[in-house]
């Protein structure tokens, strides 16, 4: 049977599988809606799914029933997020109606070589064919004298876009013909049969790109090519682009499709749209009550009479079980494998016609958990999963939600695990305020391991509630991370307040919240980083901020590459609403006074600080460390924690805090954290105007795990003193009462006092000098004890403590110690008021006293 050229099939694109058996019954092509294009508006805005749709109001769509696409307003503030900038005339957005999912962060004609900055230069419309979409350039980055023309076409029943690039000038005719893509981490950019490929099996979206107008029979033709980067370069071979006197021009077709093998079809079809064919994978266990089979591959062979030892293509089922691929008819024999599951085989008929097909797993190993709180009431909880024989799971990566890696998140408290047959060692948690349950489990084929975990919790920290005030996920650009599971990860690790912070947008934690009916569990507020040039001064933290939702940064402020421009304009945003300023992961001695940080006093970034309400100084074990003894560029190693105390020697009493700045969700968020002082210990009544207070007074203890009680007391005030506060004390004596306490997988051995910022011999404590005082290996209690500090001038006292030669990798994921840090009590000797001496570490800051 010779196939009509439309349908004639590559052999590299079935990797040599023959179709001829397949096509028993003929291509039916469905009937079409008129392609249509338009601005998008508040009254008028496509509906979009995926982790990366970054539409806003004022950029543009294009649809017709098969595909969307939206595309970038051309103006010079036009920015998707933090590392797609400049984004005018970029697809944005591009994915099938059906599944919608977008995960493309942009498609940039010229790879930025072009400047389109005027809507004025905008034509639009549609003829009986279809829509499309043109924009003249404003300039050009080199200023060459030449410009660029990008046109989308979308026709009225096409699969694909349309983009033509023209440059037109003298000089037009030797540039070289490139785009630029941004498919990022868990895309594999590839080529396949003359098509450049980003194919994203996870998340379950590939992107085809050819050459317009190339023969797929064409003998010796060039593929395209890429060049990985920010953004990757497609680059055209001379012979797929179009020169003549003045104008240089290219042309492709872009293709959204669900995985490989749907794009292959598609191809294969030529200009007949195939129907989709929806997977379902279903267990066949009662016990499974309508859940289906999460991240199954699924292998799609053709049914032949020729046999073929290639490897067939599969596709991967979503967390509901569903996947979806177009197909040829005729018969396909379909092997599913997943975790948990023996593999299992299926015969199916595909037609004319879109249809669900069932795929039966069989059998299923793993378990199931239910957590609670120890009086009986589920909570949030993550379970990390060690094999002690076989191999660990891994579930996905660690940009997506729920399953990831080796941990599980189960924010109700049930979780259904499916494991391969062996031996594990699972962790079960919830935050260093709660024990840690381990339990060992033997998995058989087929057999299912049922474990009720209570996760008590055993730290006493009424009056303090645990913050995360800096994380991120996708939509900051910097990461894939699923913001879903950023909220799954923050909840299971019982963060209690977690403000948005995504890269140069103001965004919400809030739609995830409500989805799980678990807002009364974590309080939040919209806020964002600004992160500007500079680096690393010019990254700011604000909260909360007024979010408007698709409009550009969501509402927030631009950068600027001046930070004290920078810094100011975002304390001051929504008209100087109250707001906590926090500058992240800084280098204090160039914001101090050595601006280009050549050892000279110049003044720095001075102006900064007065909007600064607190700073992230991080990483804590630094106290423990000999800073001053270190070689003389200790100034461009930014270590914030001693250029902090650096800072308060000088006066600048500015807070601070740690944040994990986590950009994954496997662990993450909860590895770092604050406690703030709080009137309620229930999440559900926090104030978001609270915490900016007791942030903004200090009420802080910082910590990796162990939570730290300080009080300081004197004979000259009647109340005692928390972090953060003053204490007069007429006679330099006073007493700090120190308290640490820690769950099952904690544990401290160093208790030690700074005084200005400095180490005292004399008030340091450890378990083999003061054993006493150190609780056992099952306390949760493991220091209760007072210091009796005389001071001779004003002095303000910081409190650290550490479980030296220690690790929280098991449950945390990470090799920091157990470690906290207070912040400063000021003590007042003389009743004038808090002096400082500007009592150095060693290394001065530029123009230290």
């Amino acid at each position: 049977m010779k196939l009509p050229y439309r349908l004639r099939i590559p052999t590299l694109l079935f990797s040599g599988l023959l179709f001829a058996s397949v096509l028993a019954s003929p291509v039916v092509t469905s009937p079409t809606i008129a392609a249509e294009v338009s601005e998008i508006t508040p009254d008028s805005h496509p509906h979009l799914g995926g982790k990366e749709v970054d539409w806003i109001y004022g950029d543009y769509t294009m649809h017709n029933d098969l595909i969307s696409l939206t595309i970038a307003a051309p103006l010079s503030t036009r920015d998707a997020n933090l590392t797609v900038r400049d984004i005018g005339a970029s697809i944005l957005d591009l994915t099938l109606n059906d599944p919608s999912n977008d995960q493309l962060s942009a498609f940039i004609p010229t790879a930025g070589r072009y400047y389109f900055h005027d809507p004025a230069l905008v034509e639009s419309g549609s003829d009986d064919n279809g829509a499309y979409w043109r924009c003249r350039s404003s300039s050009s980055a080199t200023n060459d004298g030449t410009t660029a023309t990008v046109t989308y076409r979308l026709g009225n029943s096409d699969a694909f876009v349309t983009t033509t690039v023209s440059l037109v000038g003298e000089k037009a005719p030797s540039l070289t013909a490139y785009d630029g893509i941004r498919a990022d981490k868990t895309f594999q950019l590839t080529s396949l049969d003359g098509l450049a490929v980003c194919r994203d099996t996870f998340f379950r979206q590939t992107i085809g790109i050819a050459a317009n107008g190339t023969d797929p029979d064409a003998q010796n033709k060039k593929a395209l090519t890429w060049k990985n980067g920010r953004p990757s370069l497609l680059n055209y071979d001379t012979s797929q682009v179009t020169k003549s006197d003045g104008e240089l021009s290219w042309s492709v077709r872009i293709y959204p499709a669900t995985s490989t093998l749907d794009l292959q079809n598609v191809i294969a079809a030529g200009d007949e749209n195939l129907p989709m064919q929806t997977f379902r994978v279903v267990p066949n266990l009662d016990a499974f009550d309508g859940e289906n089979v999460m991240r199954a591959e699924l292998s799609i062979k053709p049914i032949s009479t020729v046999p073929s030892n290639k490897t067939p293509p599969f596709i991967q089922t979503d967390d509901h079980g569903v996947a979806h691929t177009r197909l040829m008819p005729g018969q396909y024999q379909v092997t599913m494998s997943a975790i948990g599951f023996a593999p299992t085989q299926q015969t199916i008929t595909v037609g004319v016609d879109p249809k669900t097909h069932t795929i039966a797993a069989t059998g299923f190993s793993g378990f199931i958990a239910k957590i609670n709180d120890g009086n009986g009431r589920p909570i949030p909880a993550k379970a990390t999963i060690y094999a002690l024989s076989g191999d660990a799971p891994d579930f996905g990566p660690d940009s997506t939600r729920t399953f990831v890696k080796n941990c599980v998140y189960s924010v109700h408290g049930h979780m259904r695990c499916p494991l391969p047959p062996g031996k594990y060692e699972v962790y079960f948690s919830h935050g260093p305020e709660f024990d840690r349950v381990i339990q060992t489990i033997q998995i058989s084929a087929e057999q299912t391991q049922s474990v009720n975990v209570q996760l008590k919790r055993v730290v006493d920290t009424t009056g303090w509630v645990s913050t995360e005030l800096h994380s991120h996920s996708s939509p900051s650009g910097d990461n894939v991370s699923d913001q879903y599971g950023r909220v799954e990860n923050l909840l299971c690790e019982h963060l209690e307040f977690a403000p948005c912070t995504e890269h140069n947008r103001i965004s919400s934690y809030q739609p995830h919240l409500q989805q799980m009916q678990l807002s009364a569990l974590m309080a939040t507020c919209s806020g964002m980083e600004l992160t500007g040039r500079l680096l690393p001064v010019n990254h700011q933290n604000a909260f909360p901020l007024h979010h408007h939702p698709h409009t550009q940064n969501g509402g927030g402020p631009r950068v600027d590459d001046n930070p004290v421009v920078q810094i100011e304009r975002l304390a001051m945003w929504d008209r100087g609403s109250e707001k906590l300023i926090q500058t992240n992961h800084p280098n204090l001695h160039q914001i101090y006074g050595d601006l280009d940080v050549d050892g000279k006093p110049d003044g720095g970034f001075r102006g900064m600080l007065q909007w600064m309400d607190v700073i992230e100084v991080h990483p804590l074990q630094t106290v423990f460390e000999n800073i001053p003894d270190s070689p003389p560029d200790v100034r461009e190693m930014r270590i914030p924690l001693f250029q902090w105390l650096q800072l308060l020697n000088q006066g600048i009493r500015i807070p601070g805090v740690v944040n994990t700045d986590a950009h994954y969700n496997h662990h993450g968020s909860g590895s770092l954290r604050n406690w703030f002082a709080s009137s309620t210990d229930d999440p559900a009544e926090i104030s978001t105007a609270e915490m900016i207070r007791q942030a903004e007074a200090g009420h802080i203890i910082m910590s990796t795990g162990p939570f730290l009680s300080v009080t300081a007391t004197s004979a000259s005030s009647k109340s005692p003193a928390i972090p953060g506060d003053n204490l007069l004390a007429n006679d330099g004596k006073v007493t700090l009462s120190v308290k640490v306490q820690c769950p099952n997988w904690l544990d401290v051995n160093r208790v030690q006092i700074l005084v200005n910022g400095r180490r005292v011999p004399e008030h340091n404590r450890t378990r083999k000098t003061h054993g006493n005082e150190f609780g056992k290996l099952d306390d949760v209690t493991k220091f209760d004890s007072t210091f009796e500090i005389q001071l001779d001038h004003d002095a303000h006292l910081i409190v650290a403590t550490i479980g030296e030669g220690m690790s929280m990798e098991k449950v945390m994921g990470t090799q920091n110690p157990p470690i906290a840090v207070s912040n400063p009590i000021y003590i007042d000797i003389d009743d004038n008021g808090f002096q400082p001496n500007g009592d150095g570490l060693g290394l001065p800051l530029p123009g230290e006293h």
